[in-house]
């Protein structure tokens, strides 16, 4: 039943965050927040979830600015819809990290997000569209397919980009790039 009601309330979710999308009225806040600590605590269920599914979850930082000005709560966000994908297509014994990194300085930093995972894989084909919406590459798997489509557009609201790498059988990586002051 917690899980039914969990997987309920993600879709009733990403349909309003759509449907917000859609008719522009997505609010994104602009508050300064500490960025490690944001990420950690937005990983630590994740981290819990591996754990009990016999998976190794990794995380790493190389910032040089933690304090940061931007949305914490697209940014966690983001990190879930990544997370929960990269948990989803993986097995016992396979590994997911996450890295953060602050790749240049200023007003405005940029900063790279990487979800990695050992699972298994996007094909080459699947790879063109998995932005797009109602997508779902495996279709064994729960979603609705909106949590990337999602993702991009936030990411995108907020001036950032992503992508993936991923070969078939061989796992995946999510990036995202994020400016923040």
């Amino acid at each position: 039943i917690n899980l039914s009601s969990r997987q309920l309330l993600a879709l009733i979710n990403d349909i309003l965050d759509m449907s917000r999308i859609e008719q522009g009225k997505m609010t994104l806040s602009n508050q300064q927040f500490h960025l490690k600590k944001c990420v950690e605590d937005c990983l630590e269920t994740f981290r819990i979830q591996a754990q009990k599914e016999g998976k190794t979850f990794s995380l790493s930082f190389d910032l040089k600015d933690e304090e940061v000005i931007g949305d914490p709560l697209r940014i966690s966000q983001i990190l879930n819809n990544l997370l929960s994908n990269a948990l989803k297509f993986t097995e016992e014994g396979d590994e997911v990290s996450v890295s953060v990194m602050q790749t240049e300085g200023g007003e405005y930093a940029k900063y790279k997000f990487v979800v990695q995972d050992t699972g298994i894989g996007i094909s080459e084909d699947d790879r063109k569209r998995i932005f797009e919406r109602f997508i779902k590459i495996n279709e064994f798997k729960q979603g609705t397919g909106l949590g990337l489509t999602i993702s991009r557009t936030i990411i995108e609201s907020l001036n950032g980009a992503i992508g993936v790498d991923s070969v078939k059988g061989s796992g995946s990586t999510f990036w995202f790039t994020l400016p923040l002051e």
